[in-house]
């Protein structure tokens, strides 16, 4: 069989956008169902949009400490992809604030919006250095380490999560921070090397070296997740009572079937890898698995971000 060309993993991966989405709809009815408010319909699709960009470039940003390079195109493709992202979730929201459709957001309003929406302004700027790095990769013979692109990826990501979970406890911001980047590292890392690795050559080299640093991501991402959980519900009772709960049951759910899922990779899949055996394309269909499970479980969070405790 022909290995997997570079269009056939651009649509493996963009294909866990709408995967993303299908997530987010049952926090909108479990929002509604709950009495919380539920995620609003223009802003959910360019909100997934956004986190999936910046996850996916954290995720290219650290592919040289698996012995892999992404390409500059490539990033700067998902950096303008998040730039117009972010702009969109920016004019969804202002039209949330003032009450309107998004089509009836008046260019001032937007304006003052961006003005006061600090994390979005944060986003797009992160967005539009991806884009000048990428240029200046492939144009100028200037050389900036392309982790610059993952710590951008991170600065956006983190401001926006810290925002959409403010919280009243001062650890707050510390928890979302330290659980939305392990996520991000966790599912842009794999994303980064279906779009990136080539040959079994490729994966034996880069998939032990991603197996042996996921467990830590998998170590920050829970309890922060667990403690998070705990001061924004307050009892066991509202996992079960409010909207806000029910995704957080889910979202669990989803996070135990993706660890047993990468506890099983790494049982088989890796040692495989790293003997060269199997193919490239039975490479890309096992992490194809375990993104389609990833991007449910992004997308809940999404849900999640929206839909009050």
């Amino acid at each position: 069989m022909t290995p997997a060309d570079g269009r056939t993993r651009a649509l493996l991966v963009v294909a866990c956008v709408p995967v993303m989405a299908v997530g987010v709809v049952p926090p909108r009815l479990s929002g509604a169902a709950g009495g919380a408010a539920a995620p609003a319909g223009a802003g959910s699709l360019p909100a997934v949009v956004t986190l999936a960009a910046a996850v996916l470039l954290i995720g290219l940003g650290t592919l040289p400490a698996l012995g892999a390079a992404p390409s500059p195109m490539a990033v700067g493709v998902v950096g303008g992809v998040w730039a117009a992202a972010s702009l969109v979730a920016a004019w969804a929201r202002a039209a949330d604030q003032v009450g309107v459709g998004v089509g009836e957001v008046a260019l001032g309003q937007f304006s003052e919006g961006m003005r006061h929406g600090a994390p979005d302004l944060v986003a797009a700027t992160c967005a539009l250095a991806v884009i000048g790095w990428a240029c200046a990769d492939l144009i100028t013979d200037t050389s900036v380490p392309v982790q610059s692109v993952a710590v951008l990826g991170g600065v956006g990501l983190v401001a926006v999560a810290i925002s959409a979970h403010p919280g009243t406890h001062a650890v707050m911001p510390v928890l979302v921070a330290v659980h939305a980047l392990a996520a991000a590292w966790w599912c842009g890392t794999l994303a980064a090397l279906v779009l990136s690795v080539r040959g079994r050559s490729g994966w034996a080299r880069s998939l032990p070296r991603f197996s042996e640093l996921a467990p830590w991501a998998v170590l920050a991402l829970v309890p922060t997740g667990v403690v998070s959980a705990i001061i924004e519900l307050g009892s066991v009772s509202s996992l079960f009572t409010t909207g806000y709960g029910l995704i957080v049951v889910g979202k669990s759910v989803g996070l135990g079937l993706l660890v047993a899922i990468a506890a099983r990779h790494r049982r088989r899949w890796v040692p495989d890898a790293a003997r060269h055996r199997g193919t490239e394309n039975q490479a890309i269909r096992r992490a194809a698995t375990q993104l389609a499970v990833m991007a449910v479980v992004l997308g809940l969070a999404v849900g999640l971000s929206v839909t009050a405790p």
